[in-house]
């Protein structure tokens, strides 16, 4: 017997515990976005320190972008995977509650390091953290909303993304500056804090009280309570399935790294290129760049998931890719354009227009892997995608701009031109993935809806 007839794609188990639009269901969205959102504070937070952590601890640009990319990509992937199987299996509630912990502990550890390979563990331990959420949020969202409605709520889930990312800029900028202005400080039991160590306490210990409220706010759906163990696919099961789908996975994943090369390179080095061509100051970047993701992010991501939703309605098994290649070209216009135009007013323009298409467009492709991936295995599937998309975003976005700066254009002033290059390139891909594998998904989409 296949795995297609053993696991299929749709079940009795796959229709929503409570109809579509449920209070509850909403509630759950929306306070799971909010834990998305304190994530991407935490992580997108370091964009602003370039310049004092760098001068404290005497690093390149390279060097730091290791600390932005790798440090934390390396477990967050690593560790995503066994706990996209103990998604599957265990307490969604529990994972959820204990990721928000183990992060806003180690963002806080941070404020802790003296030194690069310090700050680099702690860097880890984030991405220990962080790798719970997505996978656990992916399903149980899933498990709530019927398949021609996914895109919207799973769009609302991302606009944490956006909201994070501006949040951190706009607020982390104006903290940078008011803790500047103090110096140092001594702490009980901490000792002396240099002013970019204050800023990662103050950032992650909030995040305790989210994990108390996950327990307090998330509930298992009935799906998952009639589940036991022996129910669930081994991880075997789950590659041979991924295989037997490579083109429609691939697809997926593959797409969308290369929107997070743009959007994690993005987050971290666009910062820098502000002060450094612009002559804004830290919290004076962090403001505009933070308005402009804040509002522009949030608008992108709902018009994705509206637009990809009005499409599967009407039928186009395709809708994804086609949000998908829409947003690449307007990444390129805006974002690539815009760093490298030396009209400030239009050169500013067009990078606060970027943050309309800045992986606001991932609720789509996110809501078309849980439509094609049996109920069974979404948290295994999810935690696959996920190695994928972060490997490839975290783990060559930040580094791949930085050694642009460094090797190719060999001039500090010139990391415009190294965002514009890696950006580009990694959008030109993405259109070409999705257009190759757009028929592969379609056809996929078309055997789930019968």
């Amino acid at each position: 017997m296949s795995i297609a007839t053993e696991l299929p794609a749709q079940t009795a188990a796959d229709a929503p515990a409570r109809p579509s639009g449920d209070a509850y269901s909403w509630f759950v969205v929306l306070f799971l976005m909010v834990l998305l959102t304190s994530s991407f504070i935490d992580r997108t937070i370091l964009s602003l320190l370039v310049k004092p952590i760098r001068q404290d601890l005497h690093l390149t640009d390279t060097e730091f972008s290791y600390l932005a990319g790798l440090a934390f990509v390396l477990l967050y992937t690593t560790t995503g995977i066994p706990l996209g199987w103990l998604a599957d299996r265990w307490s969604r509630r529990w994972l959820i509650a204990g990721g928000v912990a183990v992060w806003s502990v180690m963002t806080a550890s941070c404020g802790l390091a003296g030194s690069f390979w310090r700050l680099f563990a702690s860097r880890i331990g984030v991405g220990i953290g962080e790798a719970t959420l997505s996978p656990c949020s992916y399903a149980l969202i899933s498990e709530l909303f019927p398949p021609e409605r996914r895109a919207r709520p799973l769009s609302v889930f991302t606009l944490g993304i956006p909201i994070g990312s501006g949040m951190a800029l706009m607020i982390g900028g104006s903290v940078i500056e008011a803790i500047s202005k103090v110096g140092p400080i001594d702490l009980p039991l901490i000792g002396v804090t240099r002013p970019w160590q204050t800023v990662f306490l103050i950032v992650g210990l909030p995040g305790l009280v989210l994990a108390l409220l996950a327990l307090l706010i998330v509930r298992e759906t009935p799906q998952r309570l009639l589940k036991t163990a022996d129910d669930q696919p081994s991880f075997g099961a789950v590659l041979a399935f991924i295989w037997q789908h490579l083109g429609v996975y691939a697809t997926l994943a593959l797409s969308l790294g290369c929107f997070a090369i743009y959007g994690y390179g993005g987050n971290a080095w666009l910062p820098t290129y502000l002060q450094r061509v612009h002559g804004f100051t830290a919290p004076q970047a962090g403001l505009f760049l933070g308005s402009s993701v804040l509002v522009l992010g949030v608008l992108g991501s709902v018009a994705a998931g509206w637009f990809a939703d009005r499409m599967m309605q009407n039928g186009r098994r395709d809708a994804f890719a086609a949000t998908g290649i829409s947003y690449a070209i307007g990444m390129v216009v805006t974002a690539s354009l815009g760093t490298v135009i030396t009209v400030p007013w239009l050169s500013l323009t067009l990078v606060a227009l970027s943050g309309f298409f800045s992986l606001t467009w991932a609720g789509a492709n996110i809501a078309t892997l849980q439509t094609v991936t049996p109920v069974r295995m979404r948290g295994q599937v999810s935690a696959t995608y996920l190695f994928f998309t972060n490997i490839i975003g975290l783990g060559i976005g930040p580094t791949t701009i930085a050694a642009s700066t460094d090797y190719i254009f060999h001039r500090d002033s010139a990391v415009g031109w190294s965002i514009a290059l890696v950006g580009t390139i990694s959008m030109v891909l993405a259109v070409l993935i999705l257009w190759i594998g757009r028929g592969a998904v379609a056809r996929r989409m078309a055997a789930v809806k019968g």
